[in-house]
This record gives structure tokens, C-alpha cells and sequence, in this order.
């Protein structure tokens, strides 16, 4: 038997950095549940230097900071040399382009000269005031607080939006003592001898209002704060303002006028002829529906222009529903206007009022187009086709329904 002449393997040594030659060395492994110690830097190695270092207490500013210290102050500069420049305010430049004049974000004691201020604000109209839409708009007012008349053409209302959301005054009077309603509803309605709109809204959680006079001097300014509905923002005098709840649209801010927009009967021969507040077979409209509606009556012999009157089942809010432009009362004649609560104004023979009225006993009320009420009549519990009926004598009693004859006759035909 042969010996087997291949040398034997030999086995790597138990020294820890092993034999020389091919043999790969034991790596020297850490103690178990020991943390591995952080690498030395080498003796010869370069120390980094304070500029390359960030942090904290790197002593060193952030790049660019010096110049947007120094613009800061340059703008800080500027505000104080315009102040002193311009202490009654700015002007916008002459320009007369709506949609190229600035407008402030935030502006006070900018007051300059002139008769027409600010005098009434409602940033959340909520049925105080109604449009020809039959819609409740912001509204805002201005007042000529002279003596004499003032043509407002040029005049222009801005507030802290878009250059381009202004509102310039048409060639119209405004007499001394005399106030103009401007609503804020985002449509631009600025012609003469029409109801007029601005093109931005207010918020009722805080605003800012400026008025500039037909050279482009701001005149008048004021912060509005946040208003509860139906709140309005009034001035009180030429520097004070006070949130109200005592709105006079369209008049001069005093109890007085508030007294007489709420309380005080005008004289009119238009007046309440009947209301009925249940109604299942009287009076069908253009459709044959049958609604709760209100009877008006010319006592005169001659026409009446009712448009822009009001009609309210709300005493607080007597212009409740604005009656169309251009419905007339022929004399001796009536009007009948159905209480359906679906506002329709087109039709000037089938008008539908935006509320409805409850059989359980309501107020109605008749205003004129100043808001001043004309009639009011206060009704209990109405039953079922029950009407509450004014006599020839002016008294008020329960009885059937009258209604138009040509109405009557349709309603019989449709039963």
C-alpha cells in the first residue's frame, strides 16, 4: 500500500493577524455588545476651518443677509419720507381708467377736504335692504354732509382688492344732507338713474373702504370690523364710527330717521285691502297654483307708481321684497301679489313675493321706496281659505276671499 504523498493542508494559525503570504487575516471582532470606537482623524490630517463649519455657534450670517438688511431699512425710510410728503393722504395719479387705479390694503388718516364722506356700512345684509333682483347685497352709503349740492361724477369707491375692483360714481346730484346706497355684490352697475352695484364685495369679518373725490385725492377711509347680520357700521361724526343696530338706508344716521323708516305711517292712497294666508281655491296664479297672496288698492283716482316699494311679513325688516320697477296701480284699481315665497318679478301681472305667510297670525307691511312704512296691518289665526278683509269703513275683519273677478271666474272654471 502506497503512502499518499500530498503534502497536508495546513491549518491558518490561532495568532491573531495570521501567517504572511496568501492567508487572509482573522478579522478582530468587538467584544459582543460593545459599540465599534469612532475612527481617529490621523495625526498629519487638516484641521477643517471655522468657514466650513455650520451651525449655531458657527458665528457666521447666512449668505445674502446683509442686503436684505439694508432693503428693509431703505423701505422703512421711504414709508417715514411719504408720511411726512403726504400727511393728508395720497393721490392716485389722475388716472380715470377704473381698471388702472392702485388701491391701498390698509389705509388711515388719509382724510382730505371735501362734503362727501363714507356714513353707513352692512357687510352682511340679511333681508335690511333688497335689490332690484330681489336679492340682499352688501350695501354701502355715502352723504353730502354740506349744505349744497354736489355732482358725484368721478367720485370712486376702492377697498384692499384688485386694482381693477373699483367703483366710479355717474354723473349724478347728490343734494346737501342727502345720502346714496351703493351695493357690493361683485356686478358692476354704475349708469345714472339706476340702482348702483359695485364690482367687489365686503366681508363681514373685517374690511377696509376708501372714497376718492373726482381729482383722486383719497377723502375718506375707514377699517370695518367683523359685523354680526343685519349689523351696520354708521358713523356718528366726522372721526367716530359705531356698529349699530338701528340701519337708516339711505338717510342721515340718527334715531330720528330710524324712527321714521320703522314706526312712522306715511300718508299714500295705496294701501292693505285684504290678505289671506291659507288659500286652496282662490285666486290661482299664471299656472293655476294656488298661494297665500296680499290685495293692494289705489284709493285715488289717479295711477300710482308702486316700484321700488316693499312688502314684509317681518317688522324688523320692512324691505323684506322690492316690488318691480314700473308696476303701477290703476285709480280705484288693485293689485294682487302672491305671498309664494318664489320671488318672481318679471311678470308685473303675477308678482310672487320671496316669503310666505303663516296662517297662525303675522304683521304685513307696505313701505314706500324710501323704506318708510305706508300701511300695516297685524292679522291672528286664518283658517283655511279665510281672509282677513279691510272694510269701507278702514276696519279689518275675517271674511271670504274676494280676489280679482277675472281670477274668481278662473278658479270657479278650474273646480
Amino acid at each position: 500500500m502506497t503512502q499518499n504523498n500530498r503534502p497536508a493542508q495546513r491549518r491558518p494559525s490561532d495568532s491573531r493577524f495570521g501567517s504572511l503570504g496568501s492567508e487572509r487575516p482573522v478579522q478582530n471582532r468587538p467584544p459582543q455588545g460593545s459599540r465599534p470606537a469612532q475612527a481617529r482623524r490621523p495625526a498629519n490630517a487638516p484641521r477643517p476651518s471655522a468657514a466650513g463649519r455650520v451651525g449655531p455657534s458657527s458665528g457666521v450670517l447666512p449668505r445674502g443677509f446683509v442686503p436684505l438688511v439694508i432693503v428693509c431699512v431703505l423701505i422703512i425710510a421711504l414709508g417715514f419720507a411719504l408720511q411726512k410728503l403726504l400727511p393728508n393722504g395720497f393721490v392716485l395719479g389722475g388716472v380715470k381708467d377704473s381698471a388702472e387705479r392702485p388701491v391701498a390694503a390698509q389705509v388711515s388718516e388719509i382724510h382730505g377736504e371735501g362734503p362727501v364722506r363714507l356714513n353707513e356700512i352692512m357687510s352682511a345684509n340679511g333681508g335690511v335692504l333688497v335689490d332690484d333682483n330681489g336679492a340682499t347685497p352688501d350695501w354701502l352709503e355715502v352723504a353730502n354732509i354740506s349744505s349744497h349740492p354736489v355732482n358725484l361724477q368721478g367720485y370712486v369707491l376702492a377697498k384692499n382688492a384688485k386694482a381693477g375692483n373699483v367703483f366710479v360714481f355717474p354723473d349724478m346730484v347728490l343734494e346737501g344732507g342727502a345720502c346714496a346706497v351703493v351695493y357690493a355684490d361683485s356686478t358692476l352697475q354704475d349708469e345714472g338713474g339706476v340702482e348702483l352695484h359695485a364690482p367687489f364685495r365686503l366681508s363681514s369679518g373685517g374690511d377696509v373702504l376708501m372714497l376718492f373725490n373726482d381729482a383722486d385725492v383719497a377723502v375718506d377711509t375707514v377699517n370695518i370690523p367683523a359685523l354680526a347680520e343685519n349689523a351696520c357700521y354708521a358713523r356718528v361724526d366726522r372721526d367716530h364710527w359705531t356698529v349699530s343696530d338701528q340701519p337708516t338706508p339711505g338717510m342721515l344716521n340718527t334715531e330720528e330717521n330710524y324712527h321714521v323708516l320703522t314706526s312712522v305711517m306715511q300718508n299714500s292712497p295705496v294701501q292693505l285691502a285684504e290678505i289671506v294666508a291659507s288659500n286652496t281655491k282662490y285666486s290661482p296664479d299664471e299656472s293655476g297654483v294656488f298661494h297665500d297672496y296680499v290685495v293692494l288698492r289705489n284709493t285715488s283716482g289717479d295711477s300710482v307708481d308702486i316700484g321700488g316699494w316693499y312688502l314684509s311679513d317681518t317688522p324688523r325688516l320692512p324691505r323684506l321684497w322690492k316690488i318691480p320697477q314700473g308696476t303701477a296701480i290703476p285709480g280705484g284699481g288693485t293689485l294682487t301679489v302672491y305671498c309664494s315665497g318664489l320671488n318672481r318679478v318679471t311678470d308685473p301681472e303675477h308678482l310672487h313675493t320671496s316669503f310666505r305667510l303663516s296662517s297662525e297670525g303675522e304683521t304685513v307691511t307696505l313701505s314706500n321706496a324710501s323704506g318708510q312704512p305706508v300701511d300695516s296691518a297685524t292679522y291672528d289665526l286664518l283658517h283655511t281659505d279665510e281672509a282677513y278683509v279691510r272694510g269701507t269703513d278702514g276696519n279689518w275683519s275675517v271674511g271670504t276671499p274676494s280676489g280679482p273677478a277675472a281670477n274668481v271666474a278662473a278658479a270657479g272654471a278650474a273646480q
